[in-house]
């Protein structure tokens, strides 16, 4: 899995580049088949305490399917957090999914018989 982080109008720090790879450590301890994550970071410069200010993008690709997710905060790694928990749901989601046309498809097969 890689993890690509880009930014607009905002200097990359080293703390921030990990802080975004250890959460993403954690859509992968959920989702084996991960590809990539590719993360935008975007701030805007009006206000500091605009609910607005921050914005955090989340591409993660899996095979068949990729997932956006676009959270914004005041804090830059708060908006990170929401958006890591925004994918987590997502791939949850898409998980069990597919594990429960698995099983009716295995049903159906097994019925058939």
């Amino acid at each position: 899995m890689t993890v690509i982080v880009e930014s607009k109008k905002l200097k990359v720090t080293q703390a921030l580049r990990a802080f975004i790879e250890a959460q993403a450590e954690k859509l992968l301890k959920l989702e084996k088949r991960v590809t990539h994550i590719r993360v935008y970071l975007e701030t805007i410069a009006k206000k500091s305490n605009d609910p607005g200010a921050n914005s955090v993008t989340f591409h993660v690709s899996i095979p068949g399917k990729d997932l956006v997710v676009k959270k914004t905060a005041v804090d830059m790694y708060e908006a990170v957090v929401d958006a890591t928990s925004g994918a987590m749901r997502q791939l949850r989601k898409h998980y069990e999914r597919r594990r429960t046309l698995k099983r009716a498809s295995h049903h159906r097969v097994a019925e058939e018989l």
